[in-house]
């Protein structure tokens, strides 16, 4: 079960500095993509579709391990 967790938690890790990565090539911030992703507020000229459909991916990434995560949370430590 543990090494279960630490996997989890690594791809966690993973795919944070991944969007790091990629937030600074693209030379925004998160809360930037937020909101150019909510429609709030307008990509920056240069940010291409592709960097954007980057860090989509890794988010969606990010999304899918923290999920995993809660799931053994709910299943194995709340009693």
């Amino acid at each position: 079960m543990f090494d279960k967790i630490d996997t989890i938690i690594r791809g966690i890790e993973t795919s944070r500095e991944e969007i790091e990565i990629l937030l600074g090539m693209a030379r925004i911030s998160f809360l930037d993509y937020i909101l150019i992703r909510r429609g709030e507020q307008l990509p920056p000229e240069g940010l291409g579709s592709w960097t954007l459909q980057q860090i989509d991916m890794e988010v969606k990434e990010l999304r899918k391990n923290i999920e995993a995560l809660e799931k053994i949370k709910n299943e194995v430590l709340i009693y």
